[in-house]
């Protein structure tokens, strides 16, 4: 596999981040954008070594697989980072793909500073990303035509994973990913304007549309590895509370349980852990649980007391949320 890596120190990149390009041996160009400086830390960024098919990979049958670093449960993320990142690089739409990408360092929310999902702040904390990782990858594609070509780059213009040039020349995007990544990463690519969208705000088709209709898409409870078992926790009713005691008779009667436990909370309690071959199984036992909780260590909220507290950890010094640059 030839592969390149460019340093942000070598390109002059800003703190935003920087990008690594490579020819996978099966063909196409695998480009990734790599933030190392989550906002909230306000530490200066630090160069790490990624795999390099983080964020988008160019095939040679002319798709675009896009990673999307967020998972997706009804919010809309599997098309709205996509698109984000597809109107940049002017993207046939119809031929991209996203992925739902792994865990790893080089997915973390670019501004929390760990892979997370909440806030509703998917898009306001992507948006420049992808779209900044969208426009690089164009102007590489760009440029791997002029230089093949030998035209002026001003006489070329990218439109639904073509590249079009004087002539009648015209270039896929496919066609042109081994040559774009072995070119230089650009420092700035400027980004669209808005009025230029051809996809963000507009009535744009899911890519999960179609999976989720016929049933093809696999979510978390379709899971099913050999010997993978189920574990369901039943959660105190308030923090910090415990089991006084509990009954699992009547939950390990059932066929398929494997074990009843108790494990720690986070908030200094305990919680009951049932674990089952299967998750209906397991749900049904721990359904069965007769727990008697102990509130007796559990702190009586008081209104007044808990103003105070805000009052008084609103002085304190804390993390600052904005960019750095």
């Amino acid at each position: 596999m030839f592969a390149t890596t460019i340093a942000a120190q070598e390109l002059g990149l800003s703190r935003r981040g920087f990008l690594r390009v490579s020819v996978t041996a099966a063909g196409g160009l695998i480009v990734s954008l790599y933030l190392d400086s989550p906002l909230l830390s306000q530490q200066p960024p630090q160069l790490k070594v990624y795999p390099p098919d983080a964020f988008v990979h160019i095939k040679r049958d002319g798709m675009i697989v896009i990673q999307v670093n967020r998972l997706e449960f009804g919010q809309g993320v599997q098309t709205a980072l996509p698109m984000l990142l597809a109107d940049e690089m002017d993207a046939d739409w119809s031929h991209v793909v996203a992925e739902l990408a792994p865990a790893a360092d080089v997915y973390k929310d670019p501004l929390f500073g760990i892979q997370m999902v909440g806030g509703s702040g998917s898009i306001a904390h992507s948006f420049q990303q992808y779209r900044e990782l969208g426009a690089k990858v164009r102007a590489m594609l760009l440029a791997a035509a002029v230089q093949q070509w030998k035209v002026p780059t001003a006489q070329c213009r990218t439109e639904a994973s073509v590249v079009y040039g004087p002539g009648g020349r015209s270039a896929k995007y496919a066609e042109l990913a081994d040559s774009a990544a072995r070119l230089p990463v650009p420092e700035n690519s400027p980004l669209k304007r808005a009025s230029d969208f051809k996809l963000i705000g507009k009535d744009t088709r899911r890519l999960d549309s179609r999976p989720k209709c016929d049933g093809s898409l696999k979510f978390g409870l379709d899971l099913d590895l050999p010997g993978m078992k189920v574990a369901l926790v039943a959660h105190p009713p308030i923090f910090g509370a415990s089991p006084k005691s509990f009954d699992d008779k009547a939950a390990r009667s059932l066929q398929g349980v494997m074990d009843v436990f108790e494990i720690p909370t986070i908030s200094r309690g305990t919680a009951v852990v049932v674990v089952a071959d299967k998750f209906w199984t397991a749900k049904q036992a721990r359904d069965r649980l007769a727990i008697n909780w102990d509130f007796s260590r559990v702190e009586s909220a008081d209104t007044a007391q808990l103003w105070a507290k805000y009052k008084e950890l609103a002085g304190t010094p804390g993390n600052v949320a904005g960019s750095t640059s």
